[in-house]
């Protein structure tokens, strides 16, 4: 039986009194006591649910990038395929004792950012010029001298989408987070 692995993201913040080991046992002992455990693949009560932190070298590059941000992190966990059969369970926040809604009260536990989806990276937007198709790329750089700025945005923007529970509003709050950002990315190089 195959799977694949899921995630919830987090930020550190100045009042965060815990290491990331701590952190990490703590929402291990959440996790292996919850609901959650139902699809999960089990190496170990160390391994089973994992984390990956900022400046991990024992790692892909490609997953090294998930962190790039400083003081960021993730738990990871494996799922088998029938994981589907309950997706409710590891991705509604509606749901009280899914895996993201655990780790959400868990980040406000432990004075952390949590990201529903995942860290500020990059996207594309196609721009119509003089009729012509042009495509924009953003990329947010880990070390922009904005970084903690963008991912106060970037915070707010996660959260508040999670309360839209509406096409119409998560649009407009991605539109105005997306502008905020560029503006932000677009302040460093404009000097």
């Amino acid at each position: 039986m195959s799977g694949e692995g899921l995630s919830v993201s987090f930020r550190r913040t100045q009042y965060t009194a815990k290491s990331n080991n701590e952190l990490l046992e703590e929402f291990q002992k959440i996790i292996y006591n919850s609901r959650v455990m139902k699809h999960m693949k089990w190496y170990g009560k160390a391994h089973t649910l994992d984390i990956l932190e900022h400046g991990d070298d024992n790692r892909q590059k490609f997953e090294q990038e998930y962190v790039a941000i400083k003081d960021t992190f993730q738990f990871e966990i494996s799922v088998y395929e029938s994981w589907y059969e309950d997706a409710d369970l590891y991705e509604s926040h509606e749901i009280e004792d899914s895996f993201v809604s655990l780790a959400r009260k868990f980040a406000n536990d432990n004075a952390l950012m949590y990201f529903p989806n995942g860290f500020p990276a990059e996207w594309i937007e196609q721009e119509i010029i003089d009729g012509e198709k042009n495509w924009n790329h953003y990329n947010v750089k880990p070390d922009d001298k904005n970084i903690d700025k963008i991912c106060d945005v970037w915070y707010r923007y996660g959260i508040m989408k999670l309360q839209a529970f509406d096409e119409k509003v998560e649009s407009q709050l991605w539109g105005e987070a997306r502008d905020k950002i560029k503006q932000l990315m677009e302040h460093e190089y404009a000097k």
